[in-house]
C-alpha cells in the first residue's frame, strides 16, 4: 500500500492537501475487518485498484467539503458572475480572468472549460511577439462555442499578419465573423479582414485608425451590419470610416475640428447619446460658421475639449430639443480666450430643451472653473442639478 502513495497524491483533487488524502486512505484501511482480511479475492489490475481507491477518496472529500456537492450547472453560473461584466475583455493574467478558474481543482477546471460564456470576451493587447497572449486568445476563441463574441484587438492587424500565430488568430476570428457582437480594432485606413463580410450580430464598433498617408476608407453598410447601433471613432477613423450612420443611437467621436464633427452629425439623426472629444493635437483655428445640425432624439451630450481649444462654434451650430443631460467643457464656449456664458445660454434657448443636468468641465484642477459657480446657478436657475469637475479624457 505504501508503494502506491505517490500515485494517489498526484491523482487526488488539487483542492485538498496531502494530509486529507492520507487520512482518507487510513479510514479505508481501518474499515477492513479481520474476517474481510482473511478472505481470498480474485486478483485485480493496478489501474483498477487506483481507480477504485481514487473514487473512495473523492467520495470522502465530497462529504467533508460540501462545496463539491454543488451541481456543475450552478458552479458554471457562479463562474459567469465572477467575470467582468460582458462585453469587457479581461486579459489572461487579470484577476478576473477565467483562466484562474481552471487552476483550482480538476472538477472546476472541467466546468470552466465547458462553459462557453466564460471565454466570449477576448483581448489582444500585446505586440506580435507576445506569443503567449496570441495563443491564449486563440484558445479562448475555440472554447467560446456559438456564443456572441466581444473582441478587442489593440494591435494593428497588419502587425499581427507579420507573425504566424497572428495570422492564424486573424483567420480564426474571420471564420467566426458572424458571432461578433462587440468589436474594437486598431489599424490603417483599409478594411480589416474582420470587417470584410456580413456582421449580423454586431452591435458596437470601436475604430482607432492610425495617422498614415492614405486615401482608403473603412466601409460598413446597413446590409452588412443590420444591428449596429453604437460606435466609437478615434482620430483618423472619423475621416476614413463610412458607417450606417442613420442606425446609430450612441456615438463617441474624437477629432481635431468642429467641421469633422458636423459632417458626421448631419447623418446621425437617431442619436440618443453623443460624446464629442476634441483631440489635443492639431486643433484648428478656423472660425468660419458651421452648418446648423439638428439632433431631434438626442438626450445626453458630452462636449470635452483640451486646454488649447478655444473654438466655441460647435455649440452655436447644434440644436437638440429633447436634450436632458449636458456635460460641457468651458473651452467649448470660449472664443479668443474669453469664456462666453451667453454661448451656452443661447444653445439651451435655441434648442428649447429642458435640461435636468448641467455639468461643467474645467481645465485647472487647482483654481477650479473660470466662471464662478454662482454665475452658473444664477444664469441657469431652471436647471435642477448643476455641477463642475476637472477635465476628463477618453
Amino acid at each position: 500500500m505504501r508503494s502506491h502513495t505517490g500515485y494517489i497524491l498526484v491523482w487526488g483533487p488539487n483542492l485538498y492537501s496531502k494530509i486529507d488524502q492520507l487520512a482518507a486512505i487510513s479510514c479505508c484501511m481501518a474499515s477492513i475487518t479481520p474476517t474481510d482480511a482473511s478472505l481470498t479475492y480474485p486478483p485485480i489490475s493496478a489501474q483498477t485498484f487506483y481507480r477504485s481507491l481514487r473514487t473512495t477518496i473523492f467520495s470522502s472529500t465530497r462529504q467533508k467539503y460540501p462545496v463539491l456537492k454543488i451541481p456543475n450547472e450552478i458552479i458554471s453560473e457562479i463562474f459567469v458572475q465572477f467575470l467582468a461584466t460582458y462585453p469587457l475583455c479581461p486579459a489572461p493574467t487579470d484577476s478576473d480572468s477565467p483562466t484562474l478558474l481552471t487552476q483550482i481543482c480538476s472538477q472546476w477546471r472541467q466546468v470552466a472549460l465547458s462553459t462557453p460564456q466564460l471565454w466570449r470576451a477576448i483581448v489582444i493587447s500585446g505586440p506580435g511577439y507576445a506569443r503567449g497572449e496570441i495563443q491564449a486568445a486563440k484558445d479562448w476563441l475555440s472554447r467560446s462555442g456559438c456564443c456572441s463574441l466581444s473582441v478587442d484587438i489593440r494591435v494593428p492587424p497588419n502587425i499581427l499578419e507579420q507573425h504566424r500565430l497572428g495570422r492564424r488568430l486573424l483567420t480564426a476570428l474571420a471564420s467566426r465573423r458572424a458571432q461578433l457582437e462587440h468589436l474594437a480594432v486598431a489599424g490603417t485606413p483599409t478594411n480589416p479582414p474582420l470587417l470584410n463580410g456580413p456582421l449580423p450580430r454586431l452591435h458596437h464598433l470601436n475604430l482607432h485608425i492610425l495617422p498614415v498617408n492614405s486615401s482608403g476608407s473603412i466601409e460598413l453598410d446597413s446590409e452588412a451590419a443590420p444591428l449596429l447601433c453604437s460606435a466609437v471613432l478615434f482620430d483618423w477613423a472619423c475621416r476614413f470610416a463610412k458607417l450606417p450612420w442613420e442606425q446609430l443611437t450612441t456615438l463617441v467621436l474624437r477629432s481635431d475640428s468642429s467641421e469633422t464633427f458636423c459632417s458626421i452629425l448631419e447623418l446621425t439623426l437617431n442619436l440618443v447619446h453623443c460624446e464629442l472629444d476634441f483631440d489635443i493635437y492639431g486643433i484648428t483655428s478656423n472660425y468660419a460658421a458651421l452648418p446648423e445640425v439638428c439632433l431631434p432624439r438626442l438626450r445626453s451630450l458630452i462636449l470635452n475639449g483640451p486646454d488649447e481649444n478655444d473654438d466655441g462654434r460647435l455649440l452655436e451650430s447644434l440644436i437638440a430639443p429633447e436634450l436632458r443631460s449636458l456635460t460641457v467643457s468651458e473651452q467649448c464656449f470660449t472664443i479668443l480666450d474669453v469664456e462666453r456664458l451667453d454661448l451656452l445660454s443661447s444653445f439651451i434657448s435655441k434648442s428649447a430643451c429642458k435640461l435636468d443636468q448641467l455639468s461643467i468641465i474645467y481645465s485647472d484642477r487647482l483654481s477650479g472653473p473660470s466662471i464662478a459657480m454662482e454665475d452658473y446657478y444664477f444664469e441657469f436657475s431652471s436647471i435642477p442639478n448643476i455641477s463642475a469637475s476637472p477635465r476628463m479624457r477618453l
